[in-house]
């Protein structure tokens, strides 16, 4: 008996870990200390809307385009903003919102 006691409280540690796990990593490929949180909708995010790129200094700075927010289940748009480039072969893979068979979650930007 003594050993259930003691295994239900791992697993419960263990499974809690697994299942936070996501949550944490979001923030793993931020720009800038700008880290978007994990958003799912059961609805597809509006058109991109149109935004004027600055001209840039393409072996030092990046445009990172905007993208739609979700809060309250209200879509908001995150503007785009120029960051520096990390390294000169660096390459940027945007955000963007994927639809799966459940609805439609979104995926941070990060350097490739």
């Amino acid at each position: 008996m003594g050993m259930k006691t003691v295994a239900l409280p791992r697993l419960l540690c263990a499974l809690t870990a697994m299942v936070a796990l996501p949550f944490f990593l979001t923030g793993c490929s931020d720009t800038d200390n700008d880290v978007a949180p994990y958003w799912q909708s059961d609805e597809p995010p509006p058109a991109p809307q149109f935004e004027t790129r600055p001209e840039l200094d393409p072996r030092t700075q990046i445009w990172i385009p905007g993208y739609w927010g979700l809060s309250n289940a209200k879509f908001y748009w995150v503007s785009g903003k120029v960051i520096a480039r990390p390294d000169p072969t660096a390459v940027w893979d945007a955000a963007r919102w994927v639809h799966h068979m459940y609805g439609w979650s979104f995926q941070q930007g990060h350097w490739e």
